[in-house]
This record gives C-alpha cells, structure tokens and sequence, in this order.
C-alpha cells in the first residue's frame, strides 16, 4: 500500500512544542467538533500573525544591534 504524498506534505518534517492551556485546549477542541483541522489552523494563524507583526519584528530585532 503507497501513501500519496504532495509537495506540502514533505515540507512539514519538523517538530515544535507548543503547551497550551486548558481553556485554549477547549476551544481547539470545539473547533475539532466542527471538523477544523487544528493543525493546519493553528499553522495559518502563525502564518498570518508573522506577517500582520512582521514589520514590527524586524524593527525591534534592528534596535538591539549597538553601532560599536
């Protein structure tokens, strides 16, 4: 039996440990009861926050170098 396998699926390979609380556990799971891949949503949403925040990242980042 062969598994078929897309281009995304060879670029996910690595491993994050994230702890979430209960009531963020909760709502995860309510999302599960709606059938949302909580992966994939809680992969998008970094997505999107790192782009909305990614201005302010780099300039914070930038700030910390000292001209010495």
């Amino acid at each position: 039996m062969f598994i078929k396998c897309n281009a995304k699926m060879k670029q996910l390979t690595n491993n994050y440990t994230v702890r979430f609380s209960d009531e963020q556990i909760s709502s995860l799971n309510k999302l599960k009861d709606y059938n949302v891949d909580i992966a994939r949503f809680i992969r998008q949403a970094i997505k999107e926050k790192i782009q909305r925040e990614w201005k302010q990242i780099k300039e914070e980042k930038e700030r910390i170098k000292m001209p010495f």
